[in-house]
């Protein structure tokens, strides 16, 4: 019978830097929505599943990537 140290484990994958983050989530007890509070519709968000009455809070999360496009060179202009 194999025991835990004989079963193979998969690589550890690194993790990621969490950071505390500003969140709105909903009310409801039922309901687990969630936004970052920098992506919020308003100052005052509803819930986007039920429109329920949204409360802040915080959530350690990985942070954002927001990736920007490069722009295209144009090989046809020359410099002056």
């Amino acid at each position: 019978m194999p025991t835990m140290t004989d079963v193979p484990t998969a690589p550890t994958a690194s993790k990621p830097d969490l950071s505390p983050v500003q969140i709105w989530r909903c009310r409801s007890s039922s309901c687990k929505a969630w936004v970052r509070a920098e992506l919020a519709a308003g100052a005052k968000p509803s819930c986007p599943l039920c429109q329920g009455e949204m409360i802040r809070g915080i959530k350690h999360l990985p942070k954002l990537v927001t990736k920007v496009k490069a722009q295209k060179k144009k090989a046809d202009v020359v410099p002056w």
